[in-house]
């Protein structure tokens, strides 16, 4: 009898063993290999920066055309006013139209750069990788 029950032991055991071995399995993926999913996935993600860089600098350079356009208008605009108070206010306003259209103009052409070299997403932040230049957000607020 004690065969018997020895028996009986060890086929329960091995039954436990053989259950819990197939319960822990991650279950199979459908045609993925493991080594290709960080690859497919850093794929997807370089093209969908790339779409998103280029429709950027685009936008960028659609509004600083429009900029450059307004800024001509109030330039043409400037020769018709004929009082002394209100022409210096025009030119003023003009004068820091200028550095504001000359700035995002700047930054277009910066981006544009940029994206040529291949760089983008978290690239131009700060986030690539070796970037010294890096500061946190709360460094460069003024006191």
């Amino acid at each position: 009898m004690k065969p018997l029950v020895l028996l009986l032991a060890l086929l329960a055991i091995s039954a436990l063993l053989t259950w819990s071995q197939t319960s822990t399995q991650p279950p199979a993926h459908s045609g993925h290999d493991h080594a290709q999913m960080p690859a497919q996935h850093m794929e997807h993600r370089q093209a969908m920066c790339k779409q998103m860089m280029e429709a950027h600098v685009a936008e960028m350079k659609a509004t600083s055309q429009t900029l450059a356009t307004n800024l001509a208008q109030l330039k043409a605009t400037l020769p018709l006013i004929n009082d002394i108070n209100e022409r210096s206010r025009w030119q003023s306003n003009i004068a820091m139209w200028q550095a504001v259209a000359d700035h995002f103009n700047h930054m277009a052409q910066h981006a544009e750069h940029m994206q040529a070299m291949g760089m983008g997403c978290g690239m131009m932040m700060g986030e690539g990788k070796g970037d010294a230049q890096a500061k946190p957000a709360a460094a460069a607020t003024p006191q």
